[in-house]
């Protein structure tokens, strides 16, 4: 039997297929994406970070995002935006732990001419680039101290002074800072200066892992089934096949510990619906069909194992057509064939 999808976050069915087509499909990819323009979910946690948002929105000032890698902060950011007299503007997402240090001061508050060799020329940074929009800073602890310090006073007195400057540009757009870490903690440790932390304090939303609200999965797990089969179903003008989740396939669901959070739940289940070939996706199909008794992989053996079955699902479903494969995985053609390679994969094997 398939259990039926969620819908505004509590259970219900989908719609049945239309003899409008691609007309309907339209209307429900677009439909989709305004049921993901918010936050998924029936816990109080979520509750709680929607309140926060909607008092975010109302405003100007620096806003706090704290969640564990994987936990939506992104889009909890553009949430806050979307909401925001800043909506018109552009957002704009910095991680700082992967942009060199060197680059980190000039990429946010921005150099003027012949400051050094590598700064020969002029850039305007993304303070003073996104203005009248948003501007959100993950990973903020990474920022060189000298920087935090930087961003500290611009926050204070509403000012961005670029690097080698002389003079200060007015600063009109709103910062968002995030972490996997709490701002106390992080004060704490020395890896966040004080003076930045009293800047970002006014407002912290804080979004649990999922481990610790279990009662948002299957909300997030059948919303993610819905949007992914309006895409299917708007790409191909087919309607998409999946009805919805077995039972053993839900358990498994709320069961599973989610390390990589609500990330991985969303691509396991697109990854899921894009492949599926019956009309309930089951525990296998969301590679959640190990038991508990049995002893668990090693990470390193479970990315080899869904490499494996997501590379013969794809080239089955093509023929063993690696081209037209490797554009469904949304992969290059050299990288696809190098995974199937790695994981001794002969696409004749799928050739009808």
């Amino acid at each position: 039997m398939t259990t039926s999808f969620i819908e505004s976050e509590t259970m219900g069915r989908m719609p049945e297929p239309t003899s409008r087509g691609v007309e309907s499909s339209t209307a429900k990819v677009r439909a989709a994406k305004r049921r993901s323009d918010r936050l998924v979910g029936t816990s109080r946690a979520i509750q709680r970070a929607r309140e926060q948002i909607a008092v975010a929105a109302r405003g100007r000032f620096p806003v706090w995002i704290r969640g564990e890698a994987g936990s939506n902060k992104e889009a909890i950011a553009r949430l806050i935006h979307d909401q925001s007299e800043w909506a018109s503007g552009d957002f704009f997402a910095l991680d700082a732990s992967i942009v060199p240090a060197a680059l980190l001061a000039r990429e946010l508050m921005g150099n003027e001419r012949g400051v050094g060799p590598a700064l020969s020329t002029g850039f305007e940074g993304a303070l003073t680039r996104y203005a009248g929009g948003t501007v959100l800073i993950d990973n903020v602890e990474t920022l060189p101290k000298e920087l935090q310090h930087a961003l500290a006073v611009t926050l204070e007195r509403g000012e961005v002074l670029p690097v080698g400057g002389k003079s200060s540009y007015p600063l009109e757009c709103r910062v968002i800072g995030s972490s996997c870490h709490s701002l106390d903690a992080l004060t704490t440790e020395g890896r966040l200066l004080p003076e930045l932390t009293e800047r970002l304090r006014l407002l912290e939303i804080d979004v649990p892992p999922l481990r610790e609200r279990r009662e948002d999965i299957l909300p997030i797990a059948a919303h993610e089934l819905s949007v992914r089969a309006a895409e299917i179903e708007y790409e191909s003008g087919q309607p998409c096949i999946v009805r919805g989740f077995s039972r053993d396939a839900l358990e498994r669901l709320r069961e599973h510990t989610w390390p990589g959070d609500e990330r991985e739940l969303r691509e396991q289940v697109r990854s899921a619906v894009g492949l599926a070939r019956t009309e309930e996706l089951g525990p296998e199909d969301l590679m959640l069909s190990w038991d508990s008794s049995e002893q668990v992989p090693s990470f390193r053996e479970a990315k080899r194992a869904f490499e494996h079955e997501y590379v013969t699902r794809v080239l089955r479903l093509c023929n063993g057509n690696i081209s037209r494969a490797a554009r469904i995985a949304k992969k290059d053609r050299k990288d696809f064939y190098d995974v199937m390679r790695r994981n001794v994969i002969n696409p004749t094997d799928f050739r009808s």
